[in-house]
Formats: structure tokens, sequence, C-alpha cells
């Protein structure tokens, strides 16, 4: 049998161990694992070749000189604004081509033919008809006799093809709009005039 003071003494110590154990912080969940990421979806490959609907749109006359061409320079191109242009430098009977950029060279010619191919850069119901059509430039591809003049219009965002033919004749190839690759052109249109202070300052 305790005496009192043992029993006491058994007390204080029971006590003692239930408020530490009372005390002690709760032990912390694990945090939970962090989701694994998922890499992004890649972007489609850019087109090396006129997409259907594309080729129904345009036309076969002008995508093959511009899949073909040996040779594809910009040009800061205006409108004569009724009047005749210069024979030398016409594109049809309102355009004239007025100073010589860069030739592209594979990789700036590979971005203009991505862009030009792909059925994403147009808006094929788009109705043209409220923009009065002013170029800034045009990007001319040849091959053989055959030129097709691609002239770009940043204020209609807007191309307006031509299919150029010996003896200073032009046929026009269709006025489209490509408001969803306006900027890819903008870009293009700098990298290829990168002395044109006009070409610059577009917007």
């Amino acid at each position: 049998m305790l005496t009192p003071r043992v029993h006491e003494i058994a007390v204080l110590v029971a006590l003692s161990v239930g408020v530490a154990h009372a005390a002690a912080p709760a032990k912390k969940k694990p945090p939970a694992p962090k989701p694994a990421l998922v890499a992004p979806p890649k972007p489609p490959p850019v087109p090396t070749e006129p997409m259907p609907k594309v080729r129904e749109a345009v036309g076969e006359r002008v995508l093959n000189v511009l899949l073909q061409a040996t040779r594809v320079q910009a040009w800061r191109v205006s409108s004569t604004g009724g009047l005749q242009p210069d024979r030398a430098r016409a594109i049809g009977t309102d355009f004239q081509r007025e100073v010589a950029g860069k030739e592209l060279g594979p990789t700036d010619l590979a971005t203009l033919r991505g862009v030009l191919f792909d059925d994403k850069s147009y808006r094929f119901d788009e109705d043209i008809s409220k923009c009065d059509f002013t170029p800034n430039i045009s990007f001319q591809a040849q091959n053989g006799l055959d030129t097709i003049e691609a002239l770009v219009s940043f204020k209609c965002a807007q191309v307006l093809y031509f299919v150029g033919k010996p003896g200073g004749r032009w046929l026009p190839g269709g006025v489209f709009d490509m408001k969803p690759a306006r900027a890819k052109l903008l870009e293009l249109s700098k990298a290829t005039m990168p002395q044109d202070g006009p070409t610059l300052s577009l917007k």
C-alpha cells in the first residue's frame, strides 16, 4: 500500500505525462504529391506544300510558281493612284515596285511558303470589298518565264496575287483576307527590308 506521499508523487507524474502528451504538437500530414507536368502539345508542322483549301481557292497557276520558284525577292510597292505605272516597274495597271529588298534565303522562303500555303492564314469567307486595297510589300517569285507577285496590304490585312507573263502581261490571281497571318507577314517584311524606313515603321 502506497503512503500518502508516494501516492501524491505518483499522481503528479501521471498528470505531467498527460500534460506532455496533450501539449505535443500533432504530426503534420505529408504534402500531397505534385501533379506530373504535362508537356504542351507540339505546334503543327509548317506546311511545305499548299493545303487543300488553299489549292482550291488560290489555284495551281499561282501556287506552282511559289512552290517551284528559284528566286524570291521582297519589294516595297505602291499604288499609282489611277496613273499609268512605269512599265519597267509595273505590277498590273495600278501598282509598281519602288524599293528592292533582300532576296529570300532558305529560312525566309520556308517561312513565306509556310504562311501562304497554310489554310489557317486565310479567312476565305471574309468580305474583301470593304477595304480599299493599298499594298505595302510584294514578294516577287520567279520560275522560268513566269512571275508571281504576292502584294500585301497591311491596312487591309489582305494579299493580292498577280501572275506576270512575258511581254509585260499581268493576270490577276485573286485577293484574299489574311488577317490571321498579318503579324507573321509583317515580321517577314521587316526582316527582308531591313534598311527601308517606311517598311520598318509599319504597325
